[in-house]
C-alpha cells in the first residue's frame, strides 16, 4: 500500500481538491535550511524580526514604545528548565535560515556580509545539538 504508485496516486488526487486562499499546501515541518549562518545573515535576522515585532505592535494600536507580553507559550519557549546561555544563543542562530526563508526574505546580502563580518561572530555549527 506504500509503493510509489500510492504515492503517485495520492499526489495526483491532491489537483481535485478544491483550493482556498488560491493554493493546495502540504503542511509539515521543516526542520533545517542547508545554508551556513553566516554575519550577514545574522544582521538581517535581526532586522527582520525587529521590524516584524514592529508591524505586529501597529497591528494592535502600540505605535510607540516596547511592550512583550510575557504570560504566554512564546514567552517561556526561550527559557526552557535546562536553560543553557550557549545553546540559547546557537539555537537562535540556527533558526535564522528557517525562518528567513519561509517567509521569503533573502538570507543575506553581499553588502550585509561586508558590513557585519567582524560585528557578528557565528557560533559552531551545531553538531551535536
Amino acid at each position: 500500500m506504500s509503493g510509489p504508485a500510492n504515492r503517485r496516486g495520492f499526489l495526483r488526487g491532491l489537483t481535485t481538491l478544491p483550493l482556498v486562499g488560491g493554493s493546495v499546501a502540504l503542511i509539515g515541518a521543516p526542520s533545517a535550511v542547508a545554508k551556513p549562518v553566516t554575519p550577514g545573515m545574522i544582521a538581517t535576522y535581526m532586522a527582520w524580526l525587529h521590524y516584524e515585532q514592529r508591524a505586529i505592535q501597529s497591528s494592535v494600536g502600540m505605535r510607540e514604545g516596547t511592550f512583550i507580553p510575557c504570560v504566554n507559550p512564546g514567552s517561556s519557549y526561550h527559557f526552557p528548565r535546562d536553560f543553557d546561555m550557549d545553546r540559547f544563543g546557537l539555537e537562535a542562530q540556527l533558526r535564522a535560515p528557517l525562518v528567513l526563508s519561509t517567509v521569503g526574505c533573502p538570507l543575506t546580502s553581499v553588502e550585509a556580509e561586508d558590513m557585519w563580518a567582524k560585528s557578528f561572530p557565528t557560533m559552531n555549527s551545531g553538531v551535536g545539538l
